[in-house]
């Protein structure tokens, strides 16, 4: 009997101690598998919670390695995260792309993981490690669910019906927030921003289910609200991005697709959090869009095209060939920037997208709230469309890179920079409330 007390009064130290740590792991009970029909396979190997996190059964190294490290097994996280482990077994011809979502039990809401790799089987190709990492989950949730969506070679996307499931590792009391009736105004700095509705399951514009068209992954957040200046209506400020965090420690951002009129706007953004929350902390960043003042904008034309790789523009932080072939600089709001040529692409196959990349780098970085706005014309006026290819920064110089599109028979662009401060209001609101549930 002594024996047994001392044994269970080692295993409760060690629970309380993985509690103090921020660190719960979970081995299954029993293999879980989603099948797919080119001969994909991924099985649920664990899911742990936690700052530090470790392929299940492998032996992690002293120190942890770098966040994504495909010759690593373990990885850290700077809050403690949730981390679901799968294995994905694939043709080693293939380059699958999965995305995750989680859910909770109703199915009412999900988010998106983001996704690690590793390579922990001889280095296989073919049989790799995926760890998702889900830094918005339902915390409150007695079980998650994670949905699987693939990008599989010459059918398209696919979404599996079946879902992994599992414990939450989390699950426990939560404080609860208060929300504010609508409609309710803010003011920062002159601007005023009046929030009339906000719900939650409104038609996205991301249709990811076309079998099922009410399922959460289809479903976005609405709101509408207008703006005032100095107490006057005012038609060039926009909402640029949003912020939507919970009690239980979530938060997330969106980017809101927007349909803006005179001073007034309704607007839809996934992802949202979960709809059974007493409240959200809403916070919104306005952009203005017109109307800048002198010390705000800049153009630059007639940048040239020069021939480069796809390789060089990827590769440019490493690289840094660009940094003696400056085509422009100037000083623009207290931040020093640099425009370099254009580069049309001469290794991209036909029809492939981007077809070229424009780099611009400031110095210093720009700080929180100053936002940096680019548009791009080709030698005939047309507009120039880009994806924002991701910024890189070494705390003093920040790198944009812009992956241009359908730019064949252009010879050069012309580039109209804004730099200016963002507007930032903050509501706490209850999903689906409306001035008239007043």
């Amino acid at each position: 009997m002594k024996n047994k007390i001392i044994l269970i009064s080692v295993v409760l130290i060690l629970i309380v101690g993985a509690a103090a740590a921020g660190f719960f792991y979970f081995r299954l009970g029993r293999s879980q598998v989603i099948n797919f029909d080119n001969g994909d396979k991924l099985t649920l190997l664990g899911v742990d919670y936690g700052k530090r996190h470790t392929i299940p059964g492998a032996k992690a190294p002293a120190p942890a390695a770098r966040n994504g490290a495909r010759n690593s097994k373990s990885f850290t996280t700077q809050n403690d995260t949730l981390v679901v482990w799968l294995r994905l077994e694939h043709d080693p011809q293939q380059y699958p792309n999965y995305q995750l979502y989680i859910y909770d039990k109703a199915g009412t809401a999900c988010t998106e993981g983001n996704r690690n790799y590793f390579n922990n089987n001889g280095g296989q190709q073919s049989n790799e490690v995926l760890a998702i990492q889900f830094d918005a989950f339902p915390r409150r949730a007695g079980r998650l669910a994670v949905r699987v969506q693939g990008f599989v070679q010459n059918v398209g996307q696919v979404l599996a019906q079946e879902k992994f499931t599992f414990a939450n590792p989390v699950n426990k009391p939560f404080p609860k927030w208060t929300p504010e009736p609508l409609p309710a105004t803010k003011e920062d700095g002159g601007l005023a921003v009046t929030l009339d509705k906000f719900s939650f399951g409104a038609n996205s514009s991301f249709n990811r289910d076309q079998d099922n068209p009410d399922d959460a992954i289809n479903k976005g957040v609405s709101f509408a609200c207008h703006v005032e200046q100095n107490g006057k209506p005012v038609k060039n400020w926009e909402p640029v991005s949003i912020q939507t965090s919970d009690a239980t420690g979530n938060s997330i951002y969106g980017g809101p697709s927007t349909q803006w009129q005179d001073n007034e706007g309704a607007a839809t953004y996934q992802w949202g959090l979960w709809p059974d929350e007493p409240a959200w902390k809403v916070r919104f960043e306005f952009s203005k869009k017109s109307g800048y003042d002198e010390n705000e904008l800049w153009s630059v034309k007639n940048i040239p095209f020069q021939p480069g790789l796809r390789q060089d523009f990827w590769n440019y932080n490493n690289s840094r060939r660009d940094t003696n072939t400056v085509f422009a600089e100037t000083d623009l709001n207290g931040i020093h920037l640099k425009v370099y040529p254009a580069k049309q692409f001469t290794d991209a196959p036909p029809n492939s997208q981007p077809q070229g990349g424009l780099t611009i780098s400031v110095k210093p970085s720009p700080p929180e709230g100053m936002r940096m706005d680019v548009t791009l014309t080709d030698d005939q006026g047309g507009n120039v469309e880009y994806w924002n290819n991701g910024t890189w920064s070494d705390g003093k110089n920040t790198t944009y890179r812009y992956g241009l599109r359908d730019i064949a028979g252009a010879t050069n662009l012309n580039l109209a920079i804004t730099m200016h401060k963002s507007h930032f209001f903050e509501f706490t609101v209850k999903p689906g409330t409306t001035a008239a549930d007043r």
